[in-house]
């Protein structure tokens, strides 16, 4: 793992100020170090991998439950299965509000741009509305449904910010431990599309929960069917998404050109990433804060290729 090692250490200052890498491979670690100004304790913002963690796993285990079915509506002609495979017909993202009342009657009202299971358009907005009803149908809030469902019984740290900024890497405008993304900020830091903070260990406490489900192997959070059924193709035309989670692309995607196109992953705008190979127990999960100082520096985007490529070739 030398050369994942020397590209990690290069990008330093450039991709980004700060990072953590963790490596599985047949449910074994790897490689597991931090980068920059962060140590393997650091909290980032997680980003939207709050979407496929937190958001999806608890939608899954309201499905175990019979509180959601995948076909029922949320909005006229949208159901469920829309939402999570991003193909509601809302838009990627706008800004909605300055509080938790106007961002949720916002995006309730928002017009569609396209009629819902046309086509996959990754979309914030589905993913608060997603949040919203899962909110309404269990009665509690997703913090306090992640922390029970989730993070309790893997015993991890990981949890919806405001944080202790004294443990947490900075984000654009000089945050630490609030939410980098401007509508959960609105929404009090608890939102369906981003608020999680987490430690690159914690994520993959999850991953490995999830994969073990997967094999049939627990059933501790989720069962092996609800995983596998959530990581099978959504069947929409020209679509890489399942539900709740992406499948790398063809050609140009951040797993690189070798990671399993059958594997699942997600993305985070911070600079965080993850991306699974269940028949391997294979992950790779890559925490950093990019934003900072500015959004601008989009160099993660060439980067992130390079990286798993490097990933795959060291573990082959």
């Amino acid at each position: 793992m030398e050369h994942v090692r020397k590209l990690m250490q290069d990008a330093v200052g450039k991709v980004f100020p700060s990072a953590q890498l963790l490596v599985v491979d047949g449910l074994k670690v790897r490689f597991d170090e931090a980068f920059g100004l962060a140590t393997v304790e650091t909290w980032f913002d997680v980003a939207s991998l709050t979407k496929a963690l937190a958001t999806t796993t608890l939608a899954m285990k309201l499905v175990e439950s019979g509180r959601i079915r995948l076909e029922d509506e949320v909005r006229a002609g949208m159901t469920f299965r829309h939402l999570l495979s991003h193909s509601s017909g809302l838009a990627a993202w706008m800004l909605l509000g300055q509080t938790r009342a106007e961002i949720v009657d916002a995006v309730r009202r928002a017009p569609l741009e396209q009629l819902p299971g046309t086509r996959s358009v990754y979309s914030d907005l589905g993913f608060i509305l997603l949040g919203d009803e899962i909110e309404r149908r269990s009665g509690e809030t997703l913090d306090v449904l992640f922390a029970r469902e989730i993070a309790h019984p893997l015993g991890i740290e990981a949890r919806y910010g405001p944080c202790d900024p004294s443990r947490c890497a900075v984000t654009e405008g000089e945050l630490r431990g609030i939410v980098h993304d401007e509508n959960a900020r609105a929404l009090g830091g608890v939102a369906g599309h981003a608020g999680l903070f987490s430690t690159a260990e914690d994520v993959s406490r999850i991953a490995q929960e999830l994969v073990r489900a997967w094999q049939g192997e627990s059933d501790r959070v989720v069962k092996s069917e609800t995983v596998r059924q959530f990581w099978t193709g959504c069947g929409i035309p020209a679509s890489t998404w399942c539900l709740g989670w992406d499948r790398p692309s063809a050609q140009g995607s951040s797993a690189g050109s070798k990671w399993s196109r059958d594997g699942v992953g997600h993305l985070g705008f911070t600079g965080c990433s993850i991306w699974i190979d269940p028949a391997r127990a294979r992950w790779a999960i890559l925490l950093s804060n990019r934003v900072y100082p500015t959004r601008e520096n989009e160099r993660i985007k060439q980067f992130r290729p390079i990286l798993h490529d490097a990933i795959f070739d060291a573990l082959s």
